[in-house]
């Protein structure tokens, strides 16, 4: 079964489902959301791991952590730049004298 984000399932559809299909269409709505998701940075990383310890945090987690941190900075900036290949920028006229701004005066 495969997830509709426009048409989603209501409670009771997901209740008749058999499990594969229930399995099958929460494995398609992950894939979903991981899509738009971003990874966590180093900072919130260590700070997660200090709260699930109970703030006593040893030098082995601090060294996890900053290696997952550093693993998820570098998976988001190559979606950055996976992004910017995208974009497309409109080359200025430089034979225009003068360009109009927002704040209704003209600016030579």
């Amino acid at each position: 079964m495969l997830y509709d984000p426009k048409n989603e399932l209501t409670d009771e559809q997901m209740k008749e489902l058999s499990e594969d299909d229930f399995f099958a269409y929460l494995d398609a709505k992950a894939a979903y959301l991981k899509g738009s998701s971003i990874p966590l940075d180093t900072y919130h990383i260590k700070r997660f791991t200090a709260i699930s310890k109970n703030g006593i945090v040893t030098d082995d987690d601090i060294k996890r952590a900053k290696k997952l941190g550093m693993e998820s900075e570098f998976i988001k900036a190559e979606k950055i730049k996976e992004a910017a290949k995208t974009i497309k920028v409109k080359k200025p006229d430089l034979n225009v004298r003068g360009h109009k701004t927002n704040r209704r005066q003209w600016i030579d």
